[in-house]
């Protein structure tokens, strides 16, 4: 059975690629509007188009800096001025540095932080000031966090802080937004077969001194199911949690990573 999301309007960041694009492209194969969010103008576009052109849903491409509280005010106010109440958010974006602490700049931690953890902060207010102020009873919020938000991961310190962070962010919006109607969850996913990934193979098996392949089998084989999750996967799973049949499950994080050792 598929979720329905006609007449909905749904925001997705980190939409150019990966698990952004995938859950992107879930909603508006389940009927719904979506707004795409990304930093990289032509990738987002390019993506945006395929999605509309399969679906035949609307579909919005803003390229946004959201870890500026302030472009993610303007951003918001301008989707509700010319498009209309968001009904679900779907927090998507993330980045990485493939260092060790010790090696690890202020510069990078303040990056990391403010794409994987502030914005969440700054677009889930936004998101339910604007229900609570059109009077809406009914919203839903779903962030990508990671299987490193348990288990830290060497060379990906400053990373794996930051998605244990969204984490307790998501158990402290789902006690405070359930007054408003808003469930809100978190999907901690394994490793995804995405670009994204992929690049952080190739990075982190220098820092680590192995060849990516090396590093590519080291990583996975504590995987049960032997294999990398798809993006498909977990965009079914978040489509899933936004959808309406899930709506009593809130303030939790749903690891989907294939039984990987201490998960």
């Amino acid at each position: 059975m598929g979720e329905n999301y006609k007449g909905r309007l749904c925001i997705a960041t980190g939409a150019a690629r990966g698990i952004g694009k995938a859950c992107a492209a879930k909603f508006a194969e389940y009927g719904g509007d979506v707004v795409m969010v990304d930093i990289n103008k032509k990738v987002l576009e390019k993506s945006a188009a395929e999605i509309a052109a399969k679906y035949g849903v609307k579909i919005y491409a803003y390229v946004v800096d959201i870890s500026s509280f302030e472009a993610c005010e303007q951003f918001m106010a301008e989707v509700n001025a010319k498009i209309g109440t968001v009904d679900v958010l779907a927090n998507c974006a993330g980045i990485t540095v493939a260092k060790h602490m010790i090696d690890l700049t202020p510069a990078e931690w303040e990056r990391v932080m403010g794409v994987n953890l502030r914005s969440i902060w700054c677009l889930s207010q936004l998101f339910a000031k604007q229900l609570k102020a059109t009077g809406k009873t009914k919203g839903n919020i779903v962030s990508i966090s990671s299987q490193a938000s348990k288990i830290g991961e060497s060379a990906n310190g400053v990373y794996s802080i930051s998605k244990a962070g969204i984490n307790s962010l998501t158990q402290v919006l789902g006690l405070e937004y359930a007054e408003y109607g808003i469930s809100v969850s978190a999907v901690c996913p394994g490793y995804v077969n995405t670009e994204m990934v992929q690049e952080v193979f190739q990075k982190r098996s220098i820092v680590e001194g192995k060849t990516p392949e090396e590093y590519e089998k080291e990583l996975t084989s504590g995987v049960a199911m032997g294999r990398m999750c798809e993006p498909e996967e977990v965009a079914d799973l978040m489509a899933f949690l936004a959808g309406g049949r899930a709506d009593y499950i809130t303030g939790v994080t749903v690891t989907i990573a294939g039984g990987k050792t201490l998960i």
